[in-house]
């Protein structure tokens, strides 16, 4: 008898108590993405700074892949003046993968995959001629100065919530807010 009054008295408990948790677990996908960015373009900022090179971060607002890296390294090969194969493919000159043309022309180093059930609600920046051939991409440059492009994103769940992230430019620090 103690034993289903105790069970009793935990099923309402946590009945109360359920939908307090709940609460707490919205937007977790919003605040994953949101850190996701941010330490991407923090890494980003110092690794351009410590190359002296001018580094990107690319957001592909299809797949919702955020990765990180450089131009195209020199076509040719110093060791042998010879045309280097990698230019050869990214060029359709030889068989094999043609990565190019879905990585906006950058050699990926690192990748992420933003949440499940997230989209681009709104992206801004000042663009570039360089911008236009890429239109499903959202790139950023980060530059060997310590300074970036400027930009606002908005990302935004299932259930209409949103965070909008918005840089310094020359700081490369994100400020992130949340929005309903």
């Amino acid at each position: 008898m103690e034993v289903i009054l105790v069970l009793v008295l935990v099923v309402v408990i946590s009945g109360i108590s359920l939908p307090y948790f709940a609460g707490s677990f919205r937007g977790t996908q919003l605040r994953t993405a949101s850190r996701t960015i941010s330490r991407m373009a923090k890494y980003a900022r110092s690794m351009a700074i410590m190359r002296e090179e001018t580094l990107m971060v690319v957001l592909n607002h299809e797949t919702m892949e955020v990765f990180l890296g450089g131009t195209p390294s020199v076509a040719t090969n110093s060791a042998d003046g010879e045309l280097d194969q990698e230019v050869l493919k990214r060029l359709g000159y030889v068989e094999g993968e043609n990565e190019a043309s879905s990585t906006g022309g950058i050699e990926k180093e690192i990748h992420r995959f933003l949440p499940d059930g997230l989209n681009v609600k709104d992206f801004e920046k000042d663009w570039t001629e360089e911008d236009d051939a890429y239109e499903d991409l959202h790139r950023v440059r980060f530059f060997a100065n310590g300074q970036c492009d400027w930009f606002t994103l908005e990302l935004e769940d299932e259930k209409g919530m949103a965070v909008k992230l918005e840089n310094d430019p020359v700081s490369g620090k994100i400020f992130s807010e949340f929005t309903q």
